[in-house]
């Protein structure tokens, strides 16, 4: 496919801003109330809580509606996924369950990732929830992206597969060879998509590399990597792809840039989950008229509110905003208030937010790592009313 650019909605030729002209954002956002899903004590590790994410119920019978949320959990002992659940849509929350990897006194420590089938797929029948995550072995000398499957709705999880396994994880990105950032979504032809970012391809010049495998059978075989997103130049970072539907048949994928000023957020828009254009296309920021980008860590939600095109929503750690657009990624964006209040000066808080829609996208859910001391925090769930402005 060619590249999606909307570059030229964004600058004049003289190098000023263009005029509004479709972009922006047609919906407001006010905060209706916030819970605390979970808080690490005291003897827990530093910074206790990050990298959360939620669904919301839809193909588990009396369970619809419910809640399901995980995070990075730093613990002293064997390394944990928790799962936390709410029934009053994130005011109350309380704990299901948890699960580690699975090699005895060693754990899934990163990145997870949950997403509820939608239909049957293979063996594994509609409403199995899944996660994924990134099991790091107790030396770090390896790095693996694993699925797990939950048929009861999240009270007990089994191993399904290794997606792909990657090498050392360590400090110096120049040195190892790990994967990161598993997301989970599945196309229109009922397969089941895994993005992540790799950086085993270091000889080749590439510091790390946005790619993605394709599973026909529920999660338990994938087939071979395709390469989304890559710079040759040993610098540049593409980083935590998430993806989401658009509401004309095309998707939207969303990732951070390292290595560039401030860590930028880009997106490209695709007409298929496959093929995403030509791997070294940059992408198109997500940028405010007064020059202003979210930084880092970035999440993406589509909503059905705001007109015909809907509204794109992407949140990221700098500025503490949340970004808005109502023509699709076209022109800027408008920049809102965050859902919750961080402080950007600790290098955890609002470390990889999620949002979810909620009663038909006239709500939304925010989750974000707070800070509640200077070496620990808490994973708070605010909700938002949105409304469409006249």
């Amino acid at each position: 496919m060619s590249d999606y650019c909307v570059h030229d909605t964004l600058y004049a030729e003289n190098g000023g801003f263009l005029p509004k002209e479709g972009g922006y954002s047609n919906v407001l956002l006010k905060k209706r109330y916030s819970g605390v899903v979970c808080c690490p004590n005291e003897a827990q590790r530093r910074p206790g809580a990050m990298y959360p994410r939620c669904i919301q119920l839809a193909h588990n019978g009396e369970k619809n509606g419910t809640l399901l949320a995980t995070m990075e959990w730093y613990n002293k002992e064997n390394p944990v996924f928790p799962i936390y659940e709410s029934e009053d849509e994130g005011r109350h929350w309380h704990f299901l369950s948890s699960f580690s990897g699975t090699l005895g006194n060693e754990g899934i420590r990163f990145q997870p990732h949950l997403f509820e089938l939608p239909c049957d797929m293979g063996t594994l029948k509609e409403g199995t929830i899944l996660c994924a995550g990134n099991f790091i072995a107790g030396d770090f000398s390896t790095t693996s992206l694993q699925l797990y499957k939950s048929v009861d709705a999240g009270k007990s999880w089994e191993f399904v597969s290794e997606i792909l396994q990657g090498g050392k994880m360590t400090p110096d990105y120049k040195m190892g060879k790990p994967v990161w950032e598993p997301f989970l979504l599945q196309s229109p032809d009922k397969k089941l998509y895994c993005y992540y970012s790799d950086e085993r391809y270091k000889e080749k010049g590439y510091n790390q590399l946005l790619a993605h495998k394709v599973s026909e059978d529920g999660g338990y075989t994938w087939g071979e990597e395709k390469i989304d997103v890559a710079f040759p130049d040993g610098n540049l970072r593409p980083g935590m792809p998430i993806v989401d539907y658009l509401p004309d048949g095309r998707f939207i994928m969303v990732y951070e840039m390292v290595n560039e000023d401030r860590i930028p957020v880009y997106f490209r828009i695709s007409d298929s989950m496959d093929d995403w254009g030509s791997p070294d296309f940059m992408g198109n920021p997500v940028l405010a008229a007064d020059g202003s980008y979210p930084t880092g860590t970035p999440y993406v939600l589509w909503i059905p509110k705001g007109g015909e095109k809907g509204t794109l929503l992407v949140s990221g750690r700098g500025y503490s905003h949340i970004f808005a657009n109502s023509n699709l990624g076209e022109g800027f964006w408008e920049k809102m208030d965050a859902l919750v209040d961080v402080d950007n000066t600790y290098n955890f808080t609002g470390y990889s937010q999620c949002m979810i829609p909620l009663q038909g996208g006239n709500r939304i859910l925010n989750l974000c790592p707070r800070h509640i001391s200077p070496d620990q925090a808490l994973i708070e769930a605010a909700v938002a009313d949105v409304y469409e402005r006249a």
